[in-house]
């Protein structure tokens, strides 16, 4: 049974001809759909007419892309994406900004399949390496993840962005997209059972990533960038024998990225920061002002 991927991208090229790349050679029988929220960056719209050619290209209607919304199309874009998925296949989002890092074994599809089938729940699988922890973390055997005690956070312990889960899990849930992460975690709450973060996840969030908020680039968060030395730092891809080791490691072996994931480029210290504006409290407060002023323009 082949996997659906679902790419939500904007203005980052570079990052989503390395998303799909990864999803095309760890993920060979996959299928892969890309929502781009209308992208005007050169480069972007050069690699999307390349990916074109292997991969089906979605961009909503100018007048419905998420101009001077903090995040863009986005939201409005995973409900058209979702709506559109014909059959019922295991979908998965991701975005541009991440990859996917090891190589799928032999029936780990199916395993999915077999576990919405047997167990009958409505619950989103969370996919992605865990990039700190902070919170209590208990490992559910029957489902093959874990439950992170995050009920206190406005997301995380219900929903997220990325998720893994069958099309009638959404359909049954009524299902519907809203505009930002916390309003989705407290319907998520409502509809659905607690998210249960993979044991043997397979992508990761690239660190020291350039940010876009509400399709602008404030100063102070290229200012932040420019003293994080933010850029393109792809994950090594497992070879298939690393990959088992992985998988068959035992439970209580949490997949935080860092004691997992090596990056191509060695020059990003540890530990990795995933917000050019993470443990920066002047240039934070900067960049709130200016999306605030620029709002009300």
């Amino acid at each position: 049974m082949p996997l659906q991927f679902l790419v939500f991208s904007f203005n980052r090229g570079d990052f989503l001809k390395n998303c799909v790349d990864s999803i095309i050679r760890c993920v060979p029988n996959s299928h892969v759909t890309i929502w781009d929220d209308n992208s005007d960056d050169a480069l972007t719209l050069s690699i999307l007419d390349g990916l074109a050619k292997t991969c089906d290209i979605r961009q909503p209607a100018k007048y419905e892309s998420g101009e001077g919304k903090l995040h863009g199309g986005l939201y409005k874009n995973m409900q058209s994406a979702i709506e559109t998925v014909s059959g019922n296949p295991l979908i998965c989002t991701i975005q541009d900004d991440m990859q996917v890092v090891r190589p799928l074994l032999t029936d780990e599809v199916l395993q999915w399949h077999a576990l919405y089938e047997k167990n009958k729940f409505n619950v989103l699988l969370h996919p992605g390496f865990i990039k700190r922890l902070k919170e209590r973390i208990t490992f559910v055997p029957k489902l093959n993840g874990y439950h992170i005690n995050r009920q206190n956070r406005s997301a995380g312990a219900h929903y997220s962005d990325i998720f893994l889960t069958r099309k009638d899990v959404l359909l049954r849930a009524n299902w519907h997209f809203s505009s930002n992460e916390a309003v989705n975690e407290q319907q998520a709450r409502e509809k659905l059972s607690q998210m249960v973060y993979m044991k043997n996840p397979f992508v990761a969030w690239l660190p020291g990533v350039p940010a876009w908020r509400g399709r602008k680039r404030t100063w102070a968060m290229r200012a932040a960038e420019r003293k994080g030395n933010c850029g393109f730092y792809p994950f090594e891809i497992m070879d298939e024998a690393t990959a088992r080791q992985f998988c068959e490691r035992p439970a209580k072996d949490i997949p935080l990225a860092e004691s997992y994931l090596t990056l191509s480029d060695s020059s990003l210290p540890k530990p990795w920061f995933y917000s050019p504006l993470q443990r920066r409290v002047i240039l934070r407060k900067l960049n709130k002002i200016e999306l605030r002023l620029t709002r009300s323009s």
